[in-house]
């Protein structure tokens, strides 16, 4: 009578790792899977990524200075935006909010009516005519610094930090 019972309990145990055993194996192939997509994936977006070009800095920067100093009324009214946000918005394309946000703040009010601009000088910025460095940081970050000299400013150095995220936008300004 123990044979029996034996070969039921070792019947039993069998029925039940199988499917087990299964099923763990289906996990792992899944987890395997999913990796190995999510690896591809990485290495699709890195090679789709292009190189940060002379063009598109002098675009970016360029860009960015035109969003500074808009197109105003005889008043500095400013004739595009009505808010900060709105303006905020047209920064996004070139430009972090860590960037944008404290520019558009320093020199830009929002009033009942509309938004206006300080009337001041520019910050000092990117000349396209004069030579700069230009360092990879990763995948994903490029800095450029560029020494300038010029009258109202005198002699300053600009560092500016372009980050891609789908496309490339300005991710810091430093003045050295």
């Amino acid at each position: 009578m123990l044979k029996p019972t034996w070969k039921k309990a070792i019947a039993a145990i069998i029925t039940l790792l199988v499917p087990f055993t299964f099923a763990l194996s289906y996990q792992s192939d899944n987890i395997s899977a999913v990796t190995a997509e999510q690896v591809n994936a990485e290495k699709n977006e890195a090679a789709e990524q292009p190189e940060l070009d002379k063009e598109q800095i002098e675009q970016l920067t360029a860009a960015f200075m035109d969003k500074v100093t808009q197109d105003i009324d005889t008043n500095y009214k400013v004739l595009n935006y009505n808010t900060k946000e709105e303006l905020l918005k047209s920064f996004d394309e070139v430009a972090t909010r860590d960037v944008s946000g404290p520019i558009v703040d320093f020199y830009f009010t929002e009033e009942a009516d509309g938004l206006y601009i300080l009337p001041t000088e520019t910050p000092a910025w990117f000349n396209p005519d004069n030579s700069y460095k230009e360092e990879t940081d990763s995948d994903k970050y490029v800095t450029i610094t560029q020494s300038n000299t010029d009258d109202l400013h005198g002699n300053y150095t600009i560092e500016i930090k372009f980050l891609y995220d789908g496309g490339w936008k300005i991710a810091a300004v430093k003045y050295l």
